[in-house]
C-alpha cells in the first residue's frame, strides 16, 4: 500500500497543520450538513482538482464510509503526494471538530 490509513481519532491531529489538506469527496450535499472543521469538499467525480495542489503538502482524504476515500488516496500516492486516508470515513469519526452550513 502506498498510503497511510487513519483512525478516525487521529484525524484531528492534522486538521490545524499548515501542510495539509483534509479533502472530503462526498457530494455538496452530504458536506453541507455536516463535515469536518476546515475541510475542503471535492467531490469525488471531481477529484482531478486535487492536481491543484503542490507536491508537498499531505492530502488526507476521506469520504462517508471509506472505499473512496481508499481509492482516491492510493490514486494520488501513485502521482507522487503524500496522502491519508481516514478509515470508515466521518461516518466513523465521533469528536467535535465536525460544522455544518445548514
Amino acid at each position: 500500500m502506498d498510503f497511510e490509513m487513519i483512525a478516525p481519532k487521529e484525524v484531528e491531529r492534522y486538521l490545524h497543520r499548515q501542510d495539509t489538506f483534509i479533502i472530503d469527496l462526498r457530494s455538496p450535499e452530504e458536506y453541507r450538513d455536516r463535515h469536518l472543521r476546515g475541510a475542503l469538499n471535492i467531490p469525488y467525480e471531481r477529484r482531478k482538482n486535487c492536481c491543484l495542489f503542490p507536491k508537498n503538502v499531505l492530502l488526507v482524504f476521506y469520504c462517508d464510509r471509506g472505499s473512496l476515500n481508499m481509492a482516491a488516496a492510493r490514486e494520488y500516492a501513485g502521482k507522487g503526494y503524500r496522502t491519508r486516508t481516514v478509515v470508515g470515513g466521518l461516518s466513523a469519526y465521533q469528536g467535535k471538530e465536525t460544522e455544518s452550513f445548514r
